[in-house]
């Protein structure tokens, strides 16, 4: 029985990662398609807002990433094929000189730091080429090499005492090992919530305390409109990087603090800005971080309860084109194979965070201007180059937020609903 197991398994699997990468190429072409059809113009509703030659550098920005994307994809699948069916993860581990929980650790190591040089050529072509092609590029060779070095060194320093530690679990406590394990990585999680604002983001970035006093007063009275407390309000210096621009609330608790891209400060006006920031606290009125750190809860938990239930199924590794069962295998196969099975239900999770993210509209709508909103976001959207215009399909599997025509539509409707109370 473990054999028929093994055998349809494999078919599932390389049936998966072909469908899966054909799929992934379709629904770019659909995208690059789309983009073709409105490269000459964005439609009438940002007319007056994104100029023709605006429009057309995202729209060249996007396709130039979308091809690269394809060869990209073509290159993870062989890749895929190589560690699994042509039994490259399985040497690999055969390869490890040494036994016990330093074998199983040093082999996911391995495998990761090999990862690691074969994605580097990639990171280091969009970076230095695609994204300087388009004028978003600000990062030097020496910052590029700093940062790879200290992700690297944090990545160890964080990584491996939590490999240790679950796959200490794994050999030690018997079949509950995956609940220890996953309270582990949640308790592990939330630590991190706590100590990335001050302790990791300082090290990649510089933070300032915001110095325009009109909108710190204006961002101090919207926080507080909204039953929080902001510790600081900072503006980080993403532009030695990247001319893209963004803000993002962090922290958890009293800890919590406001930061803003430099690049977003120079670009939007102080109603704009509020209006932003009130799209954002918008999310954290409505409960949508919790609701959001609770089903990825339940996810993980989910996944860990799978993983200790196929930890001794010979037929799960052999599926798989591993004949080795260790808790090293184990622990690669959900962070490599899995991810393609749930590749489909991609668009369950794009739906709800959509839904989030109109809501978090409707809030920053009626605590500011919704015009002011509108004009911030298609300023973001041309201050980034990213296309106004996007195929459905394409959209429901990648994006996390709404097509812009949608979301100021939307946003429209909303002012047109105000006004009508007003009258």
């Amino acid at each position: 029985m473990n054999n028929l197991y093994s055998y349809y398994t494999q078919i599932i699997f390389l049936t998966v990662i072909i469908v899966n990468h054909f799929f992934e190429i379709y629904l770019r072409r659909r995208q690059l398609k789309c983009f073709s059809k409105h490269l000459a113009s964005a439609p009438m509703e940002f007319s007056e807002h994104i100029s023709v030659s605006d429009h057309q550098k995202a729209i060249h920005y996007s396709s130039f990433k979308l091809k690269f994307s394809i060869t990209h994809l073509v290159f993870d699948a062989v890749v895929l094929l190589c560690w699994f069916p042509f039994r490259g993860a399985q040497n690999l581990y055969a390869a490890i000189p040494v036994e016990g929980i330093h074998r199983e650790v040093l082999f996911l190591i391995s495998f990761s730091a090999i990862q690691y040089l074969i994605s580097l050529p990639w990171n280091l072509f969009s970076t230095f080429y695609i994204e300087n092609k388009f004028g978003f590029n600000k990062s030097t060779p020496k910052l590029f090499a700093s940062d790879q070095f200290k992700g690297l060194i944090l990545g160890a320093i964080i990584g491996v005492p939590i490999l240790y530690a679950i796959i200490g679990l794994y050999l030690n406590i018997g079949e509950y090992w995956w609940l220890a394990s996953f309270a582990l990585l949640t308790a592990f999680q939330f630590l991190m919530v706590l100590i990335y604002p001050t302790w990791i983001a300082p090290l990649f970035n510089k933070f300032q305390p915001l110095s325009n006093d009109d909108l710190k007063v204006g961002i101090e009275k919207l926080v507080k409109n909204a039953g929080f407390e902001a510790r600081e309000i900072f503006v980080m210096d993403a532009s030695k990087r990247s001319s893209h621009g963004n803000a993002y609330f962090t922290g958890f608790g009293k800890n919590k603090r406001v930061v803003f891209f430099d690049t977003l400060i120079s670009k939007l006006t102080n109603n704009e800005i509020f209006a932003i920031l009130a799209h954002e606290l918008g999310h954290m009125k409505l409960k949508h971080i919790p609701k959001s750190m609770f089903i990825s809860l339940v996810i993980s938990f989910v996944g860990f309860w799978i993983m200790g239930n196929l930890a001794d199924s010979k037929w799960f590794y052999t599926g798989h084109f591993i004949k080795v069962i260790s808790p090293g295998v184990l622990l690669l196969l959900f962070s490599q194979a899995i991810p393609l099975y749930t590749f489909w239900f991609s668009p369950i999770g794009s739906w709800f965070s959509r839904r989030n993210e109109f809501e978090a509209d409707a809030y920053a709508a009626k605590e500011t201007n919704s015009d002011d909103l509108i004009s911030g976001l298609l300023k973001l959207y041309q201050h980034n180059a990213s296309p106004v215009v996007t195929d459905s399909l394409f959209s429901g599997f990648y994006h996390s937020h709404p097509p812009a025509l949608t979301r100021i539509q939307k946003l429209n409707a909303l002012k047109v609903e105000t006004s009508k109370g007003l009258s």
